[in-house]
């Protein structure tokens, strides 16, 4: 997983936007929403196993189903990306590649890493808590039913694969800076709420999972452009790959782990809710900086 999402993001971030720069935001919000729609059909996955098979069975070789759709579609990537040729922009300056691109990059970019970094903390904590720790979350701490959990984050996936999509489509229109600043906003206000809802059980569990899916959509929608906007083309896929691995790690990677050491040591099943809060303020913090050192896709100065 680790090599797949390392470099196959990255790069297909890299290669939409040197493709079709003119509406830069939309095509990296159609790439990340693919990226979660696949997380909604693992879901539904989960869901139809658990479901359809007896609980024995699961874990005897329920599992196994999973694993075989994904490689059959990791064998239909490889064949149609076979097709696919170098973008424009990289090939018209491909002589004036450098040859050791990470090295330049840590030379002449690394405060451009820092800001990509920070505008991705809010997708991190969000995409860490939502995709990895909820429905674990959910079952073990709160005790509702593991495939009303499931069956409810498969909702709020899908919703917020459908608000990137929506969040895309009005980065044409709308500076991505300040759909990025609305988005980690939202999050950080309605984190505690959220949380509070789902232990009080005061709102139904779908409702409460698309809204906050939907919200994300605004978020996760909007920083791929940004990301990208920071480096110029001859390192953009090492830039890019740097920053969103650093920052996923750190803030996506450890959130499951975090959360449950919140729980343990506070003792409120709420306190996940300040990683929600503590990543959106940094990403909010790294928007300030987007405009003074981005502005090698989104030409305007957006």
């Amino acid at each position: 997983q680790g090599f797949c999402l390392g470099g196959e993001l990255p790069g297909a971030l890299t290669y939409v936007v040197e493709t079709a720069p003119r509406i830069a935001p939309f095509v990296c919000g159609v790439v990340f929403a693919c990226v979660t729609m696949g997380v909604a059909v693992a879901t539904g996955v989960s869901l139809g196993v658990r479901t359809y098979l007896d609980p024995e069975l699961v874990p005897v070789y329920g599992w196994r189903i999973a694993f075989i759709l994904g490689g059959l579609g990791g064998i239909l990537s490889f064949l149609l990306r076979r097709s696919l040729e170098e973008s424009p922009e990289f090939a018209r300056m491909k002589s004036f590649a450098v040859r050791q691109p990470f090295a330049e990059l840590l030379k002449t970019n690394r405060v451009h890493v820092l800001v990509g970094c920070a505008i991705l903390a809010g997708t991190g904590a969000f995409n860490g808590l939502f995709f990895a720790h909820l429905p674990g979350y959910l079952s073990t701490v709160l005790k509702y039913d593991p495939r009303d959990a499931v069956l409810a984050q498969t909702f709020g996936v899908i919703a917020c694969a459908i608000g990137m999509m929506i969040t895309g489509w009005l980065g044409d229109r709308i500076p991505p800076p300040h759909l990025l600043r609305a988005g980690v906003t939202l999050l950080m206000v309605f984190a505690m709420p959220f949380y509070t809802a789902l232990e009080a059980r005061s709102a139904n569990l779908i409702l409460l999972c698309v809204l906050a899916g939907a919200t994300a959509g605004l978020t996760n929608g909007s920083f791929a452009v940004l990301l990208t906007d920071l480096f110029p083309t001859r390192i953009r896929f090492t830039g890019v790959a740097l920053a969103f691995n650093v920052s996923l790690t750190a803030f996506s990677g450890t959130a499951p782990l975090l959360a449950t050491s919140l729980i343990q040591n506070t003792g409120s099943a709420t306190s996940p809710a300040y990683l929600m809060i503590a990543g959106s303020v940094i990403a909010l913090l790294g928007t300030v900086w987007v405009n003074r050192y981005g502005g090698n896709v989104l030409k305007t100065g957006e």
